[in-house]
């Protein structure tokens, strides 16, 4: 069993005396001590003053030093209890010899149940023992045998006493005092192994959001490549469509040509003519195969080649193949056998596709097989039939195997002997084995020959494909999930408090604020956002410069918007006011504004549409500026007047107003160029970002490296385009 360790490297399990718990009574005893000892020496000086006995003084300075020891020293719990013990047996004993009173042998007793209670039972058995010595040895000058006896006997009954006692509740105590140690550290390490706990479930929080987001940026880049795929599948189609045209009319007139050369009248047909004009219809017809089988690879790839699922004998195919491929050999040393297990069941298969795997790969082994034999097997294995090819031609090196299936792909030697085809034959075998749901694998040795082996599954096994996946609708791909961690994007900008705003009203988006570049850089390499915000004050210089932003990211690919928002301060510029507040105003952010402005006005225009907001600050104005007068507006058009009437010190002016409104009203001061003499003190309840939108128009900027096309330029006009719609219902 696994020991349990204190801090201190001990077995908490094992007994611990219980010092702490009695640090309690040792100090209680030391000063009882010092007590007994003054008392004791305020007596002897009272008793003796006439007649000093100096030797009686010994026994409470004995006492007195025990307890000053015990409680001065800075030395661990029974040693401290040992010297009080030894200083006190010291006092006893001198006490039983200088004493003129016999009872003192007593103390004897006494100090063997304080032994008891400081250090246990075997310390009140030590008292015990060494006390009988000093009683025998040195009896006292007033004591007799029968007091001697007597102080025995009770002294060995004090003792007996703490064993029956003090025994227990001393073994109560070091129990209690252990298995508080114990629990303590129980707790200790409880708390420990939750915050391991805590810290370990916030890491694999951490690391499920990682796998999480990991497993989204997959599918995603499956699905673009599936995408890709299907592109190139789509143009190698259309291709093999577009030159198929003309390949036919070169292929038709090169064979007219090569085969009844007298179509053409009276032409004198050299023998060098006729070779040239027999290349390009062997060139020719080369060319119309490799179109063929490029053909068939883009419709496979494009999920546009239908499968005839039926029952087939695959023993009735095989012996197609093969009595097919035989004129192949002619002229050859080579044997052609098949090996066909009885009762093969049947098949779920097309069985044009099948019958042009087993000749593709016959056709491979006829042409790289000079002598030897040629075999054919199928057998059934663990639900499905296994066909397999074997020659014994001449191999293929082992770094060479993992090309054969790709497309265009062939090994050296069948390009340096020129037997190699197009490279099409055995991809095409691969997509069409797939498609039935099985796969097909090559083994090979050089100079020994190969084996290709091909599976297909049988219908009751269960291994089958669905047929969605070769009828699946043209232009159809499964949809790309959700993020299950949001989309994200990072807000930058100096102001943080305009940072956080924006952040907040970024929709679908899990927009998070940051103020400098470290928190940037950091936010980039957790959250991989899916771009970055930078948000700038139409009115100063950026703070944050593109390049700068993209070379602390790490990414130059991430897409940078860049958006215009005022900052505070801007709208007081562009307006050319004095302050702008907006709703609801605090009264100290009022009078504050207004001493700034116009630390002592006589006439204050207060012009609002909210009647109980003029109440309140005409309330304000007139407890803390009690000489102002204030008059009130409530429209545009009775500011205009009032304005127009007398001057005032200060107009505390509100923006959104019916009719006219506060733009207005400032628009009109500046005209009359009063605007600079008159202070004006703007509260609204509305944002100064939106009352600046309405008067410059706002600039947002897409900053993005390396897509700058045609294509994806008009992508992002479009989105432009249909989140910011005119609206031609108004004027």
């Amino acid at each position: 069993m696994e020991q349990a360790l204190s801090a201190e490297g001990r077995d908490v399990r094992a007994p611990v005396a219980p010092w702490e718990a009695l640090q309690g009574a040792l100090r209680a005893t030391a000063l009882t001590l010092l007590a007994m000892g003054y008392v004791a020496t305020v007596g002897l000086i009272v008793a003796y003053q006439d007649v000093p006995r100096w030797s009686l003084y010994a026994p409470p300075a004995l006492l007195f030093g025990g307890g000053v020891a015990a409680l001065a020293l800075r030395l661990p719990y029974y040693m401290r209890a040992g010297l009080l013990l030894t200083f006190a047996f010291a006092g006893c004993f001198v006490a039983n010899i200088v004493s003129p009173w016999p009872y003192v042998q007593l103390l004897y007793t006494l100090l063997a149940f304080l032994a008891g209670v400081l250090l246990g039972p075997p310390a009140a058995t030590a008292i015990g023992v060494l006390g009988t010595a000093a009683l025998l040895s040195v009896p006292g000058p007033s004591s007799s045998p029968g007091l001697v006896v007597a102080s025995l006997a009770m002294l060995w009954l004090a003792t007996a006493l703490v064993w029956a006692a003090i025994g227990g509740l001393y073994l109560t105590v070091v129990r209690a005092r252990t298995s508080e140690e114990r629990a303590w550290l129980y707790a200790r390490e409880a708390n420990e192994r939750r915050g391991e706990l805590a810290r370990a479930k916030k890491a694999l929080s951490d690391m499920y959001g990682l796998l999480e987001r990991t497993n989204y940026e997959l599918v995603v880049a499956r699905q673009e490549a599936e995408e890709a795929r299907h592109i190139k599948a789509q143009f190698a189609a259309n291709i093999s469509h577009e030159l198929r045209t003309p390949l036919n009319l070169i292929l038709g007139f090169s064979e007219m040509m090569f085969r009844s050369p007298e179509v053409y009248g009276n032409v004198r047909w050299t023998p060098a003519l006729s070779a040239d004009i027999r290349e390009i219809y062997g060139a020719s017809r080369h060319l119309l195969g490799m179109i063929d089988d490029i053909l068939d690879l883009s419709r496979i790839e494009a999920q546009r080649l239908p499968l005839r699922l039926e029952p087939a004998d695959i023993g009735e195919l095989v012996n197609e193949a093969v009595s097919t491929a035989a004129g192949l050999l002619r002229g050859k040393e080579v044997a052609l056998e098949t090996n066909l297990a009885q009762g093969l069941p049947a098949l779920l298969a097309d069985r044009t596709r099948i019958r042009q795997v087993l000749l593709n790969l016959l056709n491979n082994a006829i042409r790289f097989t000079d002598r030897g034999r040629i075999e054919v097997s199928a057998k059934v294995l663990s639900g499905e039939v296994v066909v397999a090819v074997t020659d014994t031609g001449v191999g293929i090196p082992p770094e060479e195997m993992a090309a054969i299936f790709e497309e265009f792909g062939q090994a050296k030697g069948a390009i340096v002997s020129g037997r190699g085809g197009a490279g099409l034959g055995l991809a095409i075998c691969r997509q069409f084995v797939r498609l039935h749901g099985g796969q097909i694998e090559a083994e090979s040795k050089v100079g020994q020959g190969s084996t290709f082996r091909f599976r297909l599954p049988l219908p009751e096994s269960g291994r089958a494909r669905s047929r969605l996946s070769y009828y699946a609708p043209e232009g159809w791909s499964p949809p790309v999930p959700e993020n299950p961690l949001g989309k994200t994007a990072i807000v930058l900008g100096p102001d943080a408090e305009q940072v956080a705003s924006l952040a907040r009203s970024v929709q679908g988006y899990r927009a998070l604020p940051a103020d400098t570049l470290e928190t940037l850089a950091e936010k980039v390499s957790e959250e991989h956002p899916a771009g970055i915000v930078l948000l700038a004050d139409p009115l100063l210089p950026d703070a944050f410069a593109p390049e700068q932003v993209w070379q602390e990211a790490g990414r130059n690919d991430l897409p940078l918007i860049r958006c215009e928002l005022p900052m505070e301060g801007s709208v007081k510029r562009e307006l050319g006011v004095a302050e702008y507040l907006v709703k609801p105003v605090e009264r100290e952010r009022l009078l504050a504004a207004i001493r700034l402005a116009c630390p002592s006005p006589d006439d204050i225009l207060l012009v609002d549409d909210d009647a109980g907001f003029v109440a309140l600050v005409d309330r304000i104005l007139g407890a803390d500026l009690p000489r102002a007068r204030v008059r009130r507006a409530y429209s545009g058009e009775e500011a205009l007047a009032a304005l127009a009437q007398d001057n005032y010190d200060l107009v505390l002016l509100d923006l959104v107003m019916a009719n006219v409104d506060g733009l207005a009203v400032i628009e009109a001061l500046r005209r009359e160029g009063r605007l600079a003499e008159t202070p004006v003190i703007v509260t609204t309840g509305s944002g100064y970002a939106d009352e600046v939108a309405r008067l410059r128009p706002g600039r947002i900027e897409l900053l993005r490296c390396g897509d700058s096309g045609k294509s994806s330029l008009g992508a992002y006009i479009k989105a432009l385009l249909d989140v910011a719609p005119p609206d031609y219902s108004r004027h």
